[in-house]
C-alpha cells in the first residue's frame, strides 16, 4: 500500500465519520433514519481503493460514530452495522462488475435500499414486526430518495477528483 493510497483512506475514513457525527445532530422522524452523507466517502472510494481499504473506512465510520454518540453497542450501532454489511454486499460486486456501465447515483440507491433493508432485519430483533413494516413505508422511499440525491453528489466529486487528478489510484 503506498502512502498516498493510506493518506486518501485515512481521509475518507476521517470525512465518513465526521459526515456521520454531523448528520445525527439533524432531526430525523424516524430514530435510526439518517440522510446517509457518511456513505458519500465510502462509494467514493470504489473506484480508487481495493476493498480492504473501503472495509476500513466502513469500520472505522461505524466505531468512530458510535463511540462518539454513545450508542456504542446499542440497538442504533447494531441497526447501522446490519445497515453496513448489507450496503457493502450489494455495492462492492454491483460496482466491481458494472464500473465502466452505471454511474454513482444507481449505486448509492441499491446502497442505500440495501443499506435501510439492513437496518430492518437488524431492528427485528428489537421491535416488532408490525411496527417495523410501518417503518419501513417511511424509511425505504425516503431512503431512496437520499441515496439519489447522495448518488448526484457523488458524481460531482469524482469528477473533481478525477479532474484534478487527485488521486490517481485507481483499479478500473
Amino acid at each position: 500500500m503506498t502512502i498516498k493510497e493510506k493518506d486518501f483512506t485515512a481521509s475518507l475514513a476521517a470525512m465518513s465519520a465526521f459526515l456521520g457525527i454531523f448528520e445525527s445532530f439533524i432531526p430525523s422522524p424516524v430514530p435510526f433514519l439518517r440522510l446517509g452523507l457518511a456513505n458519500i466517502p465510502v462509494c467514493l472510494s470504489l473506484p480508487f481503493l481495493p476493498i480492504k481499504n473501503i472495509l476500513f473506512i466502513v469500520c472505522f465510520k461505524l466505531l468512530f460514530t458510535h463511540l462518539f454518540r454513545g450508542t456504542f453497542l446499542s440497538f442504533p450501532f447494531f441497526a447501522a452495522l446490519g445497515g453496513s454489511i448489507l450496503f457493502l454486499v450489494i455495492t462492492l460486486p454491483f460496482f466491481l462488475l458494472l464500473h465502466k456501465k452505471v454511474s454513482f447515483i444507481s449505486v448509492s440507491l441499491l446502497g442505500a435500499i440495501g443499506h435501510n433493508i439492513g437496518q430492518l432485519i437488524a431492528a427485528l430483533f428489537f421491535i416488532p414486526f408490525n411496527v417495523l413494516s410501518v417503518i419501513a413505508m417511511i424509511m425505504l422511499p425516503l431512503g431512496m430518495i437520499a441515496g439519489i440525491i447522495n448518488g448526484i453528489i457523488c458524481n460531482y466529486l469524482y469528477k473533481r477528483l478525477s479532474k484534478n487528478n487527485f488521486c490517481d489510484i485507481n483499479i478500473t
